[in-house]
């Protein structure tokens, strides 16, 4: 395409000057044209030929005739003449329909041949141009029109070919084609350009060289092929050439690459810095053989003396062979690490890796293995004499746990044997209370009532604290009505501080949740521990509860109860060791106000189990602030039945019971029938089943030891029994206060409990729950209900 004018190619490409077959066909046409023409010698010889013979016939004749005869002769001779020159027309014409359908088949063949060209041109998507002498404006083939995209024209502009050709490729563009013009020499230009559709296409454009012995300006003919398929695979492998060669150069290990004739092609930075000395002789295109032949003459190889060649001969095998991976050291004391891959195309990919620091590692761990193995053996012997004292610290753990047990059931008789006792000398107290006695006989009866309270108090600090140390106390998770506990509790304390003169008031902070989810019987026992001692230790003023919560982030709910007194107060060395078992101020306050010590002890530790804390904040001689928190969560409301009257009773009820102690049956039964009660009494649970099979009763009184059977079996007993009668409420009786054994009554189908010695209000109560109607047939109390019959006793 260059910058010269042309005049528009004829259509037709046989008679087209611009077209090789058109000028061929031109030359031909005038030869063709000059066989079918007459000669003119060829006529004038002719006719000379005829008046010749005529002549000859005059002179053979010799006759003089009259002239009729010789134009008669004449008249012969140009016949003769025409005949000779009509046989030679026919015969030219003949040449001449020959020539024609020649020609005729060599016009059918161009045309054919010209098809096929701009066939195989649209398919190698390949067109021609040819410029003018000022190489502005060129003629262009169909197949270049739609190469570019655009509709075809008779010529087209210099101008028009810039605004197409791709941005970046215009500079370029026009100093090749400047070039080429200047100096003739061959076009050939790779380049982009920008269809009018948007496509980006790439084409390669070549002109022929200029004559040198023609003028400087003259047009030129050339080719342009749309090579965007091929460019654009160039590009893609371009692309993944570089990517390989990124991948390569990111190996950790050092890479090699050998070709299918084992001839060295390239390697990556890694295995150059291992080995700089070797990089020197790798040049490409050396030999396997001859890079280790120079590098064994540079010294880069441990000498083999004269088996070299043998040597090379088995390096060379191994390398070929692939995939076997040798460690070697080098000559400077690294160890390397190296394998052999043959890949598809024949050729060879060797990696190395430098593996010192692994095989000094290694060294290290075999050093230490050994020393392993050193102490194997004593470990070995280590090992016996553990397994010996775990043998023997097991045989420890079981005698402690049954130690534990022994202790446990210890204390289950203790209690029993102290309380039964004690239940009785404090049931005989209430019963002579209950009779005519004079002033002193009532003043001796106070007191001995008030140190078998005494008394009963320091059993229940011994055992619970007991059952604390054994771990066997678990809290339980209950709704309760918080007004109501604390309100119950402070009430419950209220007679005594009327008694010393001291005001208790209760005070419920605003928004006090009423109804909380937690253990009510451990709350109540703390906080009955911390208003006793503070009616304890304050001769004058008064003591104040108070009671507030706080929201925890997990959606908890702190309770926190505070005591506040105006009594003694403590100093602060009392004040860190108070919370410790068997801790008072001194003794002298022991002796004045007595105490077993275990108390707040007791209160931490139930404050730990419920999830809180304890603490105290106190002046000596200005009073103390004890506060405590229990984990609680938001609860339900109770609904809970009012409590009856007895004389909602319409009738005696029928009670059995079932206790083996004289004392204690004596003090029941004069309970129960002064209360207008029908009391049967048995000394086992063998005879209290015997008595529910016989006749029907309204409660049974069940102690919990007795002998031949015990309570707990009786009752299980009694529930397996037919009919009715194997619902009848059953009240427990037993001194035992550890409450993971009254849990453990409650599911073995008993319905309440009341513990030794018997206060009369709470048996009483105990009795009307069970007598009520709507309990009659009501299934056995769940341990889980302990809180609820507790706070609802008190």
């Amino acid at each position: 395409m260059g910058r010269a004018r042309m005049k528009p190619a004829d259509p037709d490409p046989v008679s087209s000057p611009s077209s090789p077959e058109g000028r061929a066909a031109a030359q031909r046409s005038p030869r063709i044209a000059e066989r079918g023409k007459l000669s003119y010698p060829a006529i004038i010889a002719s006719v000379l030929a005829a008046a010749l013979s005529t002549a000859l016939v005059e002179l053979v004749t010799g006759l003089r005739q009259d002239r009729i005869t010789s134009l008669l002769m004449l008249a012969v001779a140009a016949v003769m003449v025409m005949i000779v020159l009509t046989s030679m027309l026919i015969r030219k014409n003949r040449h001449a329909l020959s020539l024609a359908h020649v020609l005729a088949r060599q016009n059918a063949q161009l045309a054919q041949t010209t098809r096929l060209l701009n066939d195989a041109q649209r398919i190698g998507r390949l067109g021609h141009w040819m410029s003018d002498e000022t190489g502005e404006f060129a003629v262009w083939s169909e197949e270049l029109f739609d190469i570019f995209g655009l509709a075809p024209t008779s010529r087209v502009s210099f101008v028009k070919i810039l605004e197409i050709v791709h941005p970046e490729d215009v500079g370029t563009y026009v100093r090749a084609r400047d070039r080429s013009r200047a100096t003739g020499c061959a076009f050939i230009q790779e380049l982009r350009i920008i269809r009018p559709d948007g496509q980006v296409r790439w084409l390669r454009i070549e002109a022929d060289a200029n004559d040198a012995s023609a003028e400087a300006t003259q047009s030129r003919f050339g080719i342009v092929q749309d090579i965007t398929e091929r460019k654009l695979a160039e590009i893609a492998a371009e692309q993944a050439r570089l990517l390989l060669m990124d991948a390569i150069e990111s190996l950790t290990n050092g890479f090699v690459l050998f070709d299918k004739d084992d001839r060295f092609v390239m390697s990556n930075t890694t295995f150059r810095e291992m080995f700089p000395s070797w990089t020197v002789l790798m040049r490409p295109g050396v030999s396997f053989s001859d890079l280790m032949r120079q590098a064994y003459d540079h010294g880069l190889i441990r000498s083999k003396g004269d088996r070299f060649e043998e040597w090379l001969e088995r390096k060379r095998a191994w390398h070929l062979g692939g995939s076997r991976m040798i460690e070697r050291r080098e000559l400077n004391g690294r160890w390397i690490q190296s394998v052999d891959h043959r890949i598809s195309d024949g050729g060879t990919v060797c990696l190395v890796t430098d593996i010192t620091a692994f095989k000094t590692v290694q060294a290290e761990l075999e050093q230490k293995l050994a020393y392993v193995e050193a102490i194997r053996s004593d470990l070995e012997r280590q090992k016996q004499e553990l397994e010996a004292t775990g043998a023997e610290l097991r045989a420890a753990r079981d005698a402690a746990e049954a130690a534990n047990r022994a202790k446990s059931d210890f204390l289950a008789i203790m209690s029993h044997e102290i309380r039964t006792p004690l239940s009785g000398m404090v049931g005989m107290v209430d019963l002579l209370r209950g009779t005519s006695l004079t002033g002193e006989q009532k003043r001796y009866t106070a007191l001995a009532k008030e140190s078998a309270d005494l008394l009963l108090e320091v059993i229940n600090d011994i055992l619970d604290f007991s059952k604390l140390e054994a771990g066997r106390l678990q809290s339980e998770c209950i709704d309760f009505d918080v007004p109501n506990l604390i309100q119950s509790a402070v009430s419950f304390m209220g007679e005594k501080a009327r008694k010393r003169g001291l005001d208790l008031a209760v005070t419920l902070a605003p928004g006090l949740p009423q109804y909380l989810e937690g253990d009510p019987t451990r709350i109540r026992q703390v906080l009955l521990n911390l208003v006793g001692n503070a009616i304890k230790f304050t001769e004058q003023g008064s003591i104040q509860v108070r009671a507030s919560h706080r929201l925890r982030a997990d959606g908890a709910i702190d309770l926190t109860i505070e005591v506040i007194d105006s009594g003694i107060g403590m100093s602060p060395e009392i004040q860190a060791q108070i919370f410790d078992p068997f801790v008072q101020a001194d003794t002298s306050i022991s002796r004045k106000y007595g105490g077993s010590g275990l108390g707040l002890a007791i209160c931490k530790q139930l404050c730990t189990i419920m999830g809180g804390s304890i603490g105290v904040d106190s002046e000596l001689g200005r009073g103390s602030r004890f506060w405590f928190e229990a984990k609680c969560r938001q609860g339900d409301a109770l609904v809970l039945p009012a409590e009856p009257v007895v004389s909602a009773i319409d009738r005696p009820l029928e009670i059995l019971v079932a206790e083996d102690s004289p004392i204690i049956a004596t003090l029941i039964h004069s309970l129960l029938v002064k209360q207008g009660f029908k009391p049967t009494r048995v000394v086992n649970g063998a005879e209290a089943v015997a008595a529910v099979s016989a006749r029907p009763y309204d409660i049974i009184l069940m102690d919990v030891q007795m002998p031949e059977m015990d309570g707990i079996s009786a009752t299980r007993a009694i529930r397996q029994l037919p009919g009715p009668q194997s619902h009848v409420p059953i009240i427990a009786l037993t001194a035992n206060a550890l409450v993971g054994q009254r849990e453990a009554y409650l599911a073995a189908g008993m319905n309440d409990y009341v513990t030794k010695p018997i206060q009369p209000p709470l048996l009483f109560a105990a009795i009307r729950r069970c007598a009520l109607p709507q309990y009659a047939d009501a299934p056995p109390l769940q341990p889980g209900s302990l809180g609820q019959l507790e706070m609802f006793v008190s």
